[in-house]
């Protein structure tokens, strides 16, 4: 059986983190010699997963509220489906991260905040040199210990292992924004951009989970206008995928990346896609649709009041920073 501590151990031990910066075995062993006898698991537990004794759990229950889905909860369940997990075991439920994009990890840390109320921990393990780099990526963490927060999240999913995901019946039924932001979940851990030579790109995503990412062809094709096809790569993972133009924008335009470096590659991409076959316009045209976007249209509002292929509008933007 687990012990279960008391507020006052618990707060004994973070105050001799808080002023030595003890690790958890030397905090372990001074208390033992008080007579307090608290192992280094539970130590461990409490200043690396921002876990609470049982009775301060109890009344850190979460609101009403947090069980609303919204764009946040979301993005949640969307990187549960990728780099996200959460563990269970038989002391404590949590939820949690580990990456090497600082933004993500905060990102879904902010999330969590925002949606439960309760703060995740965040800690960094700086990677030592490996047989592949002399410059390893440090590691971001991110866990909340919470049985209350991973009952709600298995609501929607009885697992988030790569195997058993599922996209959520609540999520195929909500609106635009919330579709976008599960994707954009799944895309931040799974997905990619990348600039290919003569002036063409390839946006992908891959999971283990054949079946769960049909489901995600399907929401993007419906909901976004995003077409992406289906292979796999070498290891037999499927992937979906596109180099089109059309599909790529569109991405950017109602789905995009939260990481910064994906998201300035997207850019990138865009800005020198080179595009063939585009029907000419005259110069009155293209400087009434660069009015109109100056004016504050959206390149997709100018292409439906002028009825016209709103990407086009790119094309002029960029013909215009070259002097065309």
């Amino acid at each position: 059986m687990y012990k279960t501590h008391t507020l006052e151990e618990y707060h004994g031990a973070m105050e001799l983190r808080k002023k030595f910066g003890w690790g958890s075995t030397k905090i372990s062993l001074f208390l033992s010699k008080k007579g307090i006898n608290v192992k280094k698991r539970a130590i461990d537990r409490w200043i690396y997963r921002n876990g609470k004794p049982f009775h301060e759990v109890i009344i850190n229950k979460i609101s009403e509220d947090s069980k609303i889905l919204d764009e946040k909860k979301a993005y949640i369940l969307g990187v549960l489906c990728g780099d996200g997990y959460i563990r269970i075991q038989r002391c404590s439920r949590l939820v949690g991260l580990s990456v090497t994009d600082e933004d993500f990890a905060d990102e879904f840390k902010d999330c969590l905040m925002n949606v439960y109320g309760l703060s995740p921990s965040k800690s960094v393990n700086k990677r030592r040199r490996t047989n592949f780099t002399d410059n390893a990526k440090p590691r971001y963490n991110i866990e909340l210990t919470s049985k209350l927060i991973v009952l709600d999240l298995l609501s929607y999913s009885k697992s988030f292992k790569t195997m058993e995901w599922i996209v959520p019946q609540k999520i195929k039924d909500a609106n635009l924004e919330i579709k976008g932001a599960f994707i954009r979940g799944i895309f931040d851990s799974e997905g990619s951009i990348r600039w290919r030579k003569k002036g063409h790109s390839e946006l992908r995503v891959c999971s283990g989970n054949d079946n769960s990412l049909l489901e995600v062809k399907k929401m993007l094709e419906n909901d976004f206008e995003i077409d992406m096809k289906v292979g796999y790569n070498q290891n037999r993972v499927m992937i979906l995928y596109s180099d089109r133009y059309k599909n790529i924008k569109n991405f950017f335009d109602k789905v995009g990346f939260t990481i910064g470096r994906k998201r300035k590659t997207l850019e990138f991409c865009l800005r020198n896609y080179k595009r063939k076959g585009l029907r000419s316009y005259d110069k009155e045209f293209k400087l009434k649709c660069l009015n109109m976007l100056r004016d504050g249209y959206s390149a997709y509002e100018i292409g439906k009041l002028l009825d016209f292929p709103y990407t086009n509008i790119y094309d002029f933007v960029k013909q215009t920073e070259k002097g065309g």
